[in-house]
């Protein structure tokens, strides 16, 4: 007879669930009323909470039982780009990071159950070592567009198009107006995180832009070591990118036939993207010069078009779909149901939900209904 193994605490689930949460050592200490020597001790395996410690420690930062007991397959994660890292607080960053490994755990899950779209990225050998001057950049943004069989025609649905060739989009409540979006080199496929409070045309630029950090950046192992300056060349290469993809050279300068911000917000309907980016855009193809750009940047903030632009409160958002099908496909095949769904993947609910853009409720456990038969009686003779 085989003798059932009880689990052992995981002391690095303790950490990330306590930096999902974004408290330190002593913040978590505090409220679960031991000392922060003590928190210490069991985030290095050195002592195991009693078990009132750890109702405290569960009650705390909500997540289920199950999450710090489990020993996770070890997720091979590269560098975390992070759009507007410059002044984003580590703190910030560090919350997000630990977020990303809420959704490998999710991604790893599924797998066992779905069958992703394999990945499907143009191969970049021939930029091997590549400066990225802007002409490096925009013959890439060609190829992913011939690789992808796009022509020249606007993009209507970034997120769409990435799900569609094996990239991982999640959406994510970043919590800071600060950290749009970023994305994350991982074995197998590559991981896009958006931010759910953008508008469809600001996202469409963010998909975009992490697609270029993906395709140029890879061989970059942490960001954080880049200077001030060699950070904002780095970016400035990704918006390159995004511009060169969402808007194709030829085809936008022949659409841009007035200077006029009407006009502009016109160009907004067709080609999908924000009129800043499209200024910008025009300055980079010296469709206008930089005295013209700067003109029509004032008349933007004179408008208060700088914060919100025409048309963001009228197209909705560009929302990831394959994630959120591959839950719903498990519960309407009957495969699972919302309770085993959240208690076999032991992450938190509501970030299941919401990496994998999920209505808020979607898995809180339904009872089934009891099931009545009508039974025929025959009449008595």
């Amino acid at each position: 007879m085989s003798v059932k193994h009880e689990p052992k605490f995981n002391p690095k689930r303790l950490r990330e669930a306590r930096l999902v949460r974004g408290l330190t050592i002593s913040e978590l200490a505090e409220k679960i009323n031991v000392s922060k020597q003590a928190i210490s001790q069991f985030e290095l395996g050195e002592h195991t909470p009693k078990p009132e410690t750890m109702m405290a420690i569960i009650n705390t930062l909500k997540f289920p039982k199950s999450f710090f007991y489990r020993d996770f397959k070890e997720q091979f994660v590269g560098n975390t780009f992070f759009r507007a890292n410059a002044t984003a607080s580590k703190k910030s960053k560090e919350i997000q990071f630990h977020k990303t490994l809420l959704a490998g755990y999710i991604y790893e899950y599924l797998s066992e159950y779905i069958e992703f779209p394999e990945l499907n990225l143009p191969d970049t050998s021939q930029y091997f070592n590549s400066e990225w001057d802007n002409d490096s950049i925009e013959q890439l943004a060609y190829q992913v567009r011939k690789h992808w069989e796009l022509g020249d025609r606007p993009i209507a649905n970034i997120v769409h198009l990435l799900e569609k060739n094996g990239i991982m989009v999640f959406s994510v409540d970043t919590d800071n107006e600060k950290v749009d979006a970023f994305c994350q080199q991982r074995q197998g496929r590559p991981f896009i995180f958006l931010g759910n409070d953008k508008s469809a045309f600001r996202r469409q630029f963010d998909g975009a832009h992490e697609l270029g950090h993906i395709l140029m950046h890879k061989d970059i192992d942490n960001q954080d070591v880049l200077s001030r300056t060699e950070f904002k060349n780095m970016e400035n290469q990704a918006n390159r990118f995004a511009s060169a993809f969402l808007m194709p050279a030829e085809a936008f300068a022949k659409t841009v036939t007035s200077t006029s911000l009407l006009h502009f917000v016109e160009l907004k309907k067709y080609w999908n993207v924000s009129i800043a980016a499209m200024l910008r855009r025009c300055l980079d193809l010296k469709l206008i010069d930089e005295s013209k750009y700067t003109s029509l940047v004032k008349q933007m903030s004179m408008k208060k078009m700088r914060i919100k632009e025409p048309l963001d409160d009228v197209v909705p958002l560009q929302e990831p779909v394959v994630l959120k099908k591959s839950i719903l496909l498990l519960l309407e095949k009957k495969i699972k149901n919302e309770l085993q769904l959240v208690q076999e993947i032991s992450v938190p609910q509501e970030y299941i939900e919401m990496l994998c853009n999920l209505e808020k409720g979607t898995l809180n456990y339904k009872e089934p209904e009891p099931t009545i038969r009508l039974v025929k009686k025959t009449d008595e003779t």
